[in-house]
């Protein structure tokens, strides 16, 4: 699947989700950047996140890149990942301070945490 389908998909779920108002998207610009993988019960490769503010996105690791579609909400980050062609999606929780996006995966029962590169607290990240 290309990245224009997965627009298209993206699209989709925009509108049956309820798609979030134009204010909201200036008032969240705090997601803009890229975020590193700080935290992780489960001991995945250390990756990072790339949200672009056209909406488009880049998951940056060392087995490949894989490009993404997000929207946000001031509680939720939604990819919509480009994984070999298959629409992957994932959802992230917010911290009620912006500063921490929250993975929790279903199958181990962890959470996983990214923060900023440009935060402070990525001197506390126990994955280097």
């Amino acid at each position: 699947m290309k990245l224009h389908s997965l627009a298209f998909a993206l699209t989709a779920v925009l509108i049956s989700n309820n798609c979030i108002a134009v204010g909201e998207i200036k008032e969240s610009s705090w997601l803009i950047g890229t975020w590193t993988l700080c935290e992780d019960p489960d001991n995945s490769p250390k990756d990072s996140l790339q949200f672009n503010q056209d909406g488009s996105g880049l998951l940056i690791r060392a087995k490949g890149n894989v490009e993404f579609l997000h929207k946000y909400t001031a509680e939720q980050v939604h990819l919509l990942a480009n994984a070999n062609g298959r629409a992957i999606p994932i959802e992230f929780a917010v911290s009620a301070d912006h500063d921490k996006l929250l993975l929790h995966s279903d199958k181990t029962g962890n959470t996983s945490t990214y923060v900023r590169t440009d935060s402070k607290l990525v001197k506390q990240c126990t994955l280097k």
